[in-house]
């Protein structure tokens, strides 16, 4: 029963969508096969640019169904090997054993390790505001809130699998992900 309550407003979220019956077709289905997967597992390498300087950062992470994530930093190597999660409606942030600051972003609503979290949240729930193709990818413009400032989120993915993803606020991209290994169970 919730994963029909689940798909049906998913269905109305996807009506504003502006691309066309195929482009939207295409949404539904990677919104879908999100909300339908146990876990969603994929590895991020990720830049955050913070005006005056560029970090890059390698994540492995998994998504579970109520959209916790679960990541393992792989690079820097000054930093590889801390875990942690990211989940609740703030994004809250725990580490396993070892603590790291990183800047915050986008008015203080980004950080580097949760742009995972900010891109399935997005992909889950978000109000997907375009939808095209682009060669052979699909691109997915979503906002992860109605609130009057949100945070944008673009997706490409191609054969319903995440490629790539850009997260910005007012216009300015703060953080891009390259997805490798993307995967649903």
């Amino acid at each position: 029963m919730k994963r029909i309550v689940v798909l049906f407003l998913t269905m109305i979220l996807l009506t504003g969508c502006g691309g066309a019956g195929d482009e939207m077709d295409a949404a539904l289905q990677l919104r879908s096969q999100c909300l339908g997967a146990q876990t969603v597992s994929f590895r991020a390498e990720m830049t955050a640019d913070y005006i005056d300087t560029m970090e890059q950062f390698t994540l492995s992470c998994e998504a579970d169904s109520d959209g916790v994530i679960t990541f393992c930093v792989e690079e820097p190597e000054e930093i590889s090997g801390i875990t942690g999660t990211v989940s609740g409606q703030e994004g809250a942030l725990t580490f396993d054993e070892k603590m790291i600051a990183f800047p915050l972003m986008a008015d203080e609503r980004l950080s580097p390790i949760s742009g995972p979290f900010v891109m399935m949240k997005a992909l889950r729930s978000g109000v997907i505001t375009a939808c095209v193709r682009e060669d052979e990818q699909l691109h997915v413009t979503i906002n992860d809130s109605y609130s009057d400032d949100p945070l944008t989120v673009e997706i490409w993915a191609q054969d319903d699998q995440i490629k790539a993803a850009e997260i910005s606020w007012q216009g300015r991209r703060f953080l891009s992900m390259q997805i490798e290994e993307y995967g649903c169970e």
